[in-house]
């Protein structure tokens, strides 16, 4: 969880210098330590070298394909997934949604969410927190506040957060002011927020509104 290659490396080490067998269990939770370093390449080579795939192994993999942008390689691992007749999970599709959501593909996104009632999975706060980040980039700030609108659960500061960074990069003052309040609310302390809603009132040149901001950042000592 780290993503701290060294503290891995180290293990990995003492694993071959006392003989520990490398069996499909450790060789998955690598696979997941690999990945998340960015050290793909070393994952899926454990990923093929395993005597059998499951649903752990597979989101791993999955998840690791897609928090390093490579997205067709998470389709494919997910069809491979499903051909062989392994049920997703909610790791599957938040690794999945995440790799549609660093290439930027709105439509295939949407399809994939909406695939996951397919397999009897109920979307949780993250995936919701995903997708409003991927309508929020592509410009479609209406649809992502309507998406959290409809969320059958309190939606969390990583929610409106992806919202108000949407507004941001879009200088949507309106939806941004409403993402912000929540975020405020949610994390007091998360000064972030702040100097997000700074930038977007700078960004149309509401310079009282963005000096009162920063001012509160200020304040508090960041």
């Amino acid at each position: 969880q780290l993503g701290d290659f060294k503290f891995g490396s180290s293990v990995e080490s003492y694993m071959n210098k006392f003989g520990i067998e490398l069996d499909d269990h450790l060789a998955t939770a690598l696979v997941d330590l690999y990945a998340k370093c960015g050290s793909i390449d070393k994952a899926y080579e454990l990923f093929r070298g395993l005597r059998k795939r499951d649903l752990i192994a597979y989101s791993a993999m999955i998840l690791g394909c897609g928090i390093n942008g490579k997205a067709v390689d998470a389709i494919k691992l997910f069809e491979e997934m499903i051909n062989s007749h392994i049920c997703p999970n909610l790791v599957t599709y938040t690794g999945l949604l995440t790799a549609y959501n660093h290439v930027g593909l709105v439509e295939e996104g949407y399809q994939c969410y909406n695939s996951m009632k397919d397999h009897g999975l109920v979307p949780s706060a993250d995936h919701y927190g995903i997708m409003v980040d991927l309508l929020g980039r592509a410009g479609q700030l209406e649809e992502a506040y309507e998406l959290i609108r409809t969320m059958p659960m309190q939606p969390h500061a990583g929610v409106w957060g992806a919202l108000l960074l949407a507004c941001r990069l879009h200088n949507n003052v309106e939806l941004g002011e409403i993402a912000a309040q929540h975020c405020f609310e949610l994390e007091p302390d998360t000064t972030g927020y702040c100097s997000l809603l700074a930038n977007i009132y700078a960004s149309v040149k509401r310079w009282d509104d963005a000096k009162r901001l920063r001012k509160v950042v200020g304040e508090k000592g960041f």
